[in-house]
């Protein structure tokens, strides 16, 4: 599949994401629907093990092949790769799984989702504290941000690689230098930045994205990285028979983990996920992530350009680099609420949120497969609000 072949063809289009029969889905960022092919593994894999059983070697093959798509993703090595259920289990086993001294700190950006704030908040209780670096106009939290605010006692910085409301783009390559070259963890919450852009994780040392956002994946599936050097400094705080070496010989209890992010899989995985996400990678990697990100972009223009002259205030900053496939949008002149409510009637899928200033406002996010044409349906029901 390529993008061009797929926006000519509706038929096409619409075989390959049932979605667009019923509804113009804008709401990526929050839980996308699943293309066919995705579906159709499922059920498969369902419908397989309704005759044969949940055997392993039902599925053996398609673990490794994930495990490989998803490494291809981030630039990874396969065995820097784990499976967790969600974004938030996989911060929590970074914050949960390093040694921490109390009078430690960690640093986040006030304005990120809670999923990358509450592991590192609850920390507390050993002495570690969270400091937060300030919300600016537009959600930027840029390099200088945090060069002004970690010390002699920061010993992790986590941080969105997207900004969920303003859409904003950390500039992950020269924080994670930065970072590195001072002896910092470097901690990366992906979930609304992997499978709409490319990531540099030359300076990353640890990673987590649920799969049910731009990667087109399933609920209760995920992707986690850790940085192979760290294998022995994160310990995994989650053990059980499938982290260990030789897990086959079940009555020998050797706690020996394996060499590979592997050691932090405790038991069996939600293969369900896990056959789900395996078709959501090979469609995105057959797509190309650039081609998806140059995109997103030229939606994000159609959309900023036309908000912008019926008056609206697009929230986040205009600097092409730094935005993503995330534009919302708010006024004092509109009940917002009623807005959105609206646009749901006419059958768009759009996410209504609060700006970092607390009023709410209106959250787009296409993804690769929507047209120009849904985009101006969606835009000619938003109504000027210059009068």
């Amino acid at each position: 599949m390529n993008i061009t072949s797929l926006l000519k063809s509706t038929s096409l289009r619409h075989q390959e994401f049932p979605i667009t029969t019923r509804k113009i889905f804008l709401a990526h960022a929050a839980v996308s629907p699943l293309p066919r092919r995705v579906s159709s593994a499922i059920q498969d894999y369902v419908q397989r093990s309704a005759c044969l059983g949940q055997w392993e070697y039902l599925y053996t093959e398609i673990e490794k092949e994930t495990r490989k798509y998803a490494s291809a993703l981030l630039g990874a090595d396969e065995e820097e790769i784990a499976f967790v259920s969600s974004t938030s289990t996989g911060l929590s086993l970074v914050a949960s799984g390093l040694s921490w001294e109390k009078g430690d700190n960690t640093v986040v950006a006030d304005g990120d989702f809670p999923a990358n704030i509450y592991p590192w908040l609850n920390l507390s209780n050993r002495g570690v504290q969270t400091k937060f670096i300030p919300r600016h106009k537009g959600g930027a939290v840029t390099l200088e941000d945090v060069e002004n605010i970690v010390d002699s006692n920061t010993r992790l910085v986590s941080l969105s690689s997207v900004n969920f409301v303003t859409g904003f783009r950390i500039d992950v390559a020269s924080i994670g230098e930065y970072l590195h070259q001072r002896g910092i963890f470097f901690c990366v919450d992906a979930a609304q930045g992997l499978g709409a852009a490319p990531i540099d994780i030359k300076y990353v040392d640890f990673l987590a994205s649920s799969a049910h956002k731009w990667l087109l994946g399933p609920l209760g599936s995920g992707i986690f990285f850790v940085k192979r050097k760290h294998f022995e400094r994160l310990h995994p705080v989650l053990s059980g028979w499938k982290s260990v070496k030789f897990n086959k010989k079940y009555l020998t209890y050797n706690l020996d983990f394996l060499d590979s992010a592997q050691r932090y899989e405790p038991g069996s995985l939600n293969i369900l996920g896990l056959v789900g996400l395996h078709a959501a990678l090979e469609l995105l990697l057959e797509v190309g992530i650039e081609n998806i990100a140059t995109r997103l972009e030229k939606l994000r223009e159609i959309i900023v350009s036309s908000l912008w002259d019926k008056g609206y205030t697009v929230i986040g900053v205009t600097e092409r680099k730094r935005n993503s496939g995330i534009t919302s949008f708010t006024s004092q002149k509109q009940d917002m609420i009623k807005l959105c409510d609206d646009l749901d009637a006419c059958g768009f899928v759009v996410s209504l949120r609060e700006n970092l200033d607390g009023n709410k406002c209106i959250r787009i996010s296409p993804h690769f497969y929507n047209t120009e044409e849904e985009i101006f349906q969606l835009l000619t029901k938003i109504p000027s609000c210059r009068h």
